[in-house]
């Protein structure tokens, strides 16, 4: 076990070392992983299941990027480390998956990471750069590129939020004797909100925040995903998004949208040859590596997708 592990822990020390190679900054090598593994691991109890560990860096210069790097290291590289070293001795695992997502605004990237935990529960947490500006996307930044006043965001963050504890609880169980309430949970629960929650743009546009919200139990307190401001124009028409052509080289496309609403199209890279996109009867913008995007209008859209082979060997 030791010797195949071992094995494992050369193979994500390659791995990171790769991102180097990435210097051109294609679309495939704007995020490299820090580890990048999948197994399936028994420990000595005989509890077992598969495992995945992927951890993102971006392949940045910059002080800004090498400060979202070593945090994100910190953070979960550390806890992936941890488990390595857990099953070199056969004990238990505390954590089972690490996943990321990355979601573009323009030449912003942001990385939304989670991480399962004993107990039920999961880590979240989000970093944003702008490959153009080389600076930390950071949450006034969001706010002032949408015209949002802190005190609007605040006031519908904290109408989520209550939304959301309604949805989940936390319920007192029958017959236990306690001072709380509910009520008294969810003004602790919104004791905690403040403009430095952590906050990303999604793959729709929309402005998602992690919160803590109160338990009477475990940890004291999880994390969940709210949107303040989904569901504001709920009342207005959405229109079909269709890709046509090369629909395999599409990475992410919301299926719908709303008239007015930004849309991104994220693509997969080539290297053998260039990946053409448009929005049929609709101005939109290729952003540099990243992918397309454009403004929904008041009507259906297809968005064409075609291959161009270089015709390299």
């Amino acid at each position: 076990m030791k010797r195949i592990l071992s094995a494992v822990l050369l193979l994500c020390i390659m791995i990171t070392l790769s991102g180097t190679a990435f210097a051109d900054q294609t679309q495939k090598a704007a995020v490299f992983e820090l580890y990048s593994v999948d197994g399936y691991y028994q420990d000595s109890l005989g509890n077992q299941s598969n495992y995945s560990f992927h951890v993102p860096q971006l392949n940045a210069d910059g002080s800004a990027a090498k400060e979202i790097n070593d945090e994100i290291g910190e953070r979960f590289g550390s806890r992936v480390e941890a488990q390595f070293e857990s099953m070199e001795g056969g004990y238990s695992l505390w954590t089972w998956h690490t996943e990321w997502q990355s979601f573009w605004n323009g030449s912003q990237i942001f990385l939304f990471i989670t991480s399962d935990e004993d107990g039920d529960c999961n880590d979240y947490a989000a970093y944003g750069y702008d490959f153009d500006t080389g600076e930390r996307v950071t949450n006034e930044m969001i706010l002032l590129q949408r015209g949002i006043s802190e005190e609007e965001y605040l006031e519908k963050l904290k109408e989520a939020v209550q939304l959301k504890f309604e949805e989940i609880g936390p319920e007192i169980p029958e017959g236990v004797t306690t001072k709380l309430t509910r009520e008294k949970l969810l003004e602790q629960t919104l004791s905690w909100l403040d403009i430095e929650q952590p906050m990303f743009i999604d793959q729709y546009g929309e402005i998602e925040t992690i919160v803590r919200i109160v338990s009477i139990a475990g940890a004291g307190w999880y994390y969940h995903l709210v949107s303040p401001f989904a569901g504001q124009n709920e009342g207005e028409p959405t229109y079909r998004i269709s890709i046509i052509g090369d629909s395999d080289l599409v990475e992410s496309c919301p299926e719908s949208a709303k008239a007015g609403e930004t849309v991104t199209v994220s693509i997969l890279d080539a290297t053998d040859g260039d990946i053409r996109i448009q929005a049929v009867g609709v101005e939109g913008t290729r952003n540099n590596w990243f992918g397309y995007q454009f403004v929904m209008p008041d009507h259906d859209v297809d968005v064409k997708v075609e291959f161009i082979d270089y015709g390299l060997a």
